[in-house]
């Protein structure tokens, strides 16, 4: 049987939209489940942004200090990283924890970032990774209104800045 030329291009066509076709179908879904992968870490809600201030502080922190940071907290790898900066606090930086309290309350220490250092209170960033139990870093995810993050410099030793988790 012989097909005229336009019955044959309409076959190539037709070959063409079912190989792609095809190749979306397969590519399809692989996407997709990457693509919710990536929703579901951030749907977790393992990232935290958090300003800082004296105020927030019980009693009064530093009334001229100001902070910021960033918390990416990953059960999945048991670590919780930091990036933290600050600026007009006296005395030098000592210390940086997650405490977990009721609103302006406080509470114990929850994760240690760094502890008895030393950093200039003007003004400076420090950042990194400490290892947490993967039960405390589901806590925070699950519950974050429940902590705060608290700076400690060597002229207001319980609280220079601190800021509440959303």
């Amino acid at each position: 049987m012989r097909y005229d030329k336009g019955v044959r291009a309409m076959g190539r066509v037709g070959v063409c939209l079912a190989s792609v076709s095809s190749v979306l179908v397969l590519v399809g879904p692989t996407s997709a489940a990457a693509h919710e992968v990536g929703l579901a870490y951030q749907a977790g809600n393992g990232h935290f942004s958090i300003q800082l201030t004296g105020g927030e502080v019980p009693g009064g922190g530093d009334p001229d200090g100001r902070g910021s940071a960033t918390l990416d907290l990953d059960p999945n790898k048991t670590q919780a990283c930091f990036t933290i900066t600050w600026s007009q606090l006296r005395g030098q930086v000592t210390a940086l924890h997650l405490h977990v309290a009721a609103r302006g309350g406080e509470g114990p220490q929850w994760i240690d970032f760094f502890d008895h250092q030393s950093f200039p209170g003007a003004r400076s960033t420090a950042s990194g990774c400490v290892p947490s139990s993967h039960d405390n870093i589901n806590a925070v995810i699950r519950h974050p209104a429940d902590y705060y993050l608290n700076v400690d410099s060597t002229t207001l030793g319980k609280g220079a800045i601190r800021g509440r988790l959303s």
